[in-house]
């Protein structure tokens, strides 16, 4: 089937004298998960991971993807004509240099202009021009060669109180308008759909796990415009619009608008997609203000954060109990079955409105792919014996969660308890931080690969990412990563409110996966004579499975602060359960000793 859809591609690319396509995951909004009309990458390469650029050539084709998927892209590569390119290792040619050594001199390389950002346009036309190859953006090439093609989404938006933002679209319009002005910008364009959320209280379901709705924003001094279908908006919402001046205007009719802008207009070269960029006259490339108003959750925000855990950590607790007693039961329980519970579970839950992501559901070595995802058509059985790995999370209305825990099924080989123990000293050590306001996600990770680099292990992903509230479960510019990763921009200064997930891990492939995940928010500490302090407060609130630990490898202070995390959630969650259901958390929360 893939063989056949590049054949198409090809014939297309060949219409057109094109002799290297470049089809990112991304839609017009640099979303990194998409609705399925942009899912041309998976379309013609059969990759169904979230990250991933595909690269088709005249006789070959190429997937580049990162660390998370390498186990899942080779399997689902298979056959398809489409090679993998294991991003960040030694041997893995760059995009740019893979193209210009199959590419001759003056031969035309093409992208959708509107599916890559002016920061990587730019790159792409630097590394193009020795060898004279023309960039062409114009065109849909993918679109051409796929005739059943799904249709954009058209979801109906609904306007997100005041009691879950803690802030009011004019506060928030008068916000970022103070900071145009700092930075001399008379307009100011967004593509990003969180951030043009965020800023209008504005939520739909164009995309799965992801309550926004594809939109453009324009804001000026003194107005400024949304571009959407006007038939979508809430009657609330076009009336918030309306009282801020805010027009509403065509989807695609910012293309037009944006070439005649003057003064110079705010645009962030990382994100905003190259055919803005490029049309604009005198654009200002700087930060975009609303990603760090955003990033920063009012206490408001936090609250909701906070409450929406406490719902979430019943459904998990309710879930982990039905699976030990299943399995007790001698029951066939599957990955499928088991992911299938625990979503009927959240949606028990109050204002529960979808998953923040996919589940992933992994059993023994499944799991060592960082972001496996079970086969519907072919189910996995759970066994009493090694480790079954369960990320997941939900939206409810008043904030996002995302939880990973490693459930132990029964008998666990001495490796695998080395490194389950490992994983959780790290994501403790971290949990358990104090550092100096200032300090960066690159200043705080060695805390949490520590354990495992002092016996020369590691896992090859993000200690952590940022978490918006009921919007994206992956947002910037916060994060936990020991290095520089430029396209990830996720380096930023901590700051109170950010919330960011600790989840480090450890995956042996053909043996087990395991991570520990909780969602912690930067909060004060203290103010001394050296300066100011923050920390880390811990909204997840589910016990860990203390049965694949190796205490010996735990210090007083690691055992001290499980401890008392596990009192701090059974205080907080046995209310919200049944009597049997508390009489069972309690033993899961009993304190551990040496």
């Amino acid at each position: 089937m893939i063989p056949n859809r590049l054949q198409l591609l090809r014939q297309k690319m060949a219409d057109h004298d094109i002799h290297a396509l470049i089809i990112p995951t991304s839609d017009f909004h640099d979303t990194e998960y998409v609705c399925d009309y942009f899912g041309a990458r998976k379309h013609f390469s059969g990759f169904t991971g979230s990250a991933g650029v595909l690269v088709v050539l005249d006789d070959q084709a190429g997937l580049w993807t990162d660390g998370r998927y390498f186990i899942q892209a080779a399997k689902e590569l298979q056959n398809t004509g489409v090679d993998l390119m294991k991003m960040g290792m030694k041997e893995t040619p760059s995009i740019s240099d893979y193209i210009l050594e199959n590419v001759n001199p003056g031969q035309k390389v093409a992208f959708d202009g509107r599916c890559v950002s002016m920061q990587d346009f730019e790159s792409y036309q630097k590394d193009f021009a020795d060898k004279d190859l023309e960039i062409v953006t114009d065109l849909d090439l993918a679109g051409e060669a796929w005739p059943d093609r799904p249709a954009l989404p058209a979801s109906q938006t609904f306007h997100y109180e005041d009691k879950y933002t803690g802030k009011s679209v004019e506060d928030k319009l008068a916000e970022v308008r103070v900071l145009m002005k700092e930075k001399g910008a008379s307009s100011h364009v967004t593509s990003k759909i969180d951030e043009v959320a965020w800023l209008y209280n504005l939520r739909a379901d164009d995309i799965p796990s992801f309550p926004v709705a594809l939109a453009y924003t324009l804001l000026r001094e003194d107005g400024g415009a949304l571009y959407i279908d006007d038939s979508r908006l809430d009657e609330v919402s076009r009336k918030l619009l309306e009282d801020n001046g805010i027009e509403i205007k065509p989807y695609d009719a910012i293309y037009e608008d944006v070439e005649t802008l003057e003064g110079p207009v705010l645009l962030e070269k990382d994100f905003i997609n190259s055919r803005i960029g490029r049309a604009v006259k005198e654009p200002l490339w700087d930060d975009n203000p609303i990603q760090l108003l955003k990033a920063c959750k009012n206490p408001v925000e936090v609250e909701g954060f906070k409450e929406a855990h406490k719902r979430d950590a019943v459904a998990m607790i309710k879930f982990w109990k039905w699976l030990e007693e299943e399995m007790a039961a001698g029951h066939s329980v599957t990955e499928i079955s088991a992911r299938g519970h625990l979503g009927n579970l959240r949606r028990e839950q109050p204002e529960f409105l979808e998953d923040s992501f996919e589940t992933i559901a992994a059993y023994g070595p499944n799991a060592a792919m960082a972001h496996y995802h079970p086969d519907e058509e072919n189910p996995v059985p759970l066994e009493a014996r090694g480790f079954f790995l369960v990320d997941s999370g939900g939206h409810y209305l008043p904030g996002t969660t995302d939880i990973t825990r490693t459930f132990v099924m029964g008998p666990i080989t001495d490796e695998e308890r080395d490194g389950f123990t490992r994983v959780l000293k790290g994501h403790i050590n971290l949990a358990k931080a104090v550092f100096m306001k200032g300090a960066r996600g690159l200043n705080l990770d060695l805390m949490a690969r520590g354990p495992l680099w002092e016996v020369g292990q590691d896992f090859n992903h993000g200690t952590g990412h940022g978490v918006g509230a009921m919007l994206s479960v992956h947002e910037g510019p916060n994060g936990f990563r020991w290095k520089v990763v430029p396209e990830r921009k996720d380096s930023c200064v901590l700051e109170v409110g950010m919330v960011t997930s600790d989840e480090p891990g450890l995956y042996e492939e053909g043996k087990f996966g395991i991570r520990h995940e909780n969602l912690l928010v930067v909060a004060p500490y203290k103010e001394t004579e050296y300066g100011e302090f923050l920390k880390h407060d811990v909204l997840t609130m589910v016990p860990f499975d203390v049965r694949g630990l190796n205490l010996d490898l735990m210090n007083d202070e690691e055992i001290n602060w499980l401890n008392n995390y596990h009192k701090t959630v059974y205080g907080t969650i046995a209310p919200r359960l049944s009597e049997e259901e508390a009489a069972w958390l309690k033993e899961k929360t009993a304190p551990i000793h040496r």
